[in-house]
């Protein structure tokens, strides 16, 4: 039963974290926890590799922003590309 519910997890990652800046911009830390505190279990290993395929494919745009606790972060925003992808 672990291996189905994996295997659902990961398969539900993407429409996820597509959600999770569609009304809002987030970077990879905030989106990781907002995904924990919902009860969806997610890992750097697995988010960030996720993150750069959902940019290079033109799902997501970023933007640099200064940080106050240190180096800027690179926040995130649903593209209408992503948009279109989120719907289907």
């Amino acid at each position: 039963m672990e291996a189905k519910l994996s295997a659902l997890r990961r398969g539900m990652l993407e429409p996820v974290v597509l959600a999770a800046v569609e009304h809002e911009q987030r970077y990879a830390g905030e989106i990781a926890e907002k995904l924990r505190a919902a009860g969806f279990p997610v890992q750097g290993g697995t988010l960030h590799p996720l993150l750069s395929r959902l940019r290079r494919e033109g799902l997501v745009h970023h933007e640099w922003h200064e940080s106050p606790t240190g180096p800027p972060r690179k926040y995130l925003s649903l593209s209408a590309e992503g948009r279109t992808q989120l719907g289907q």
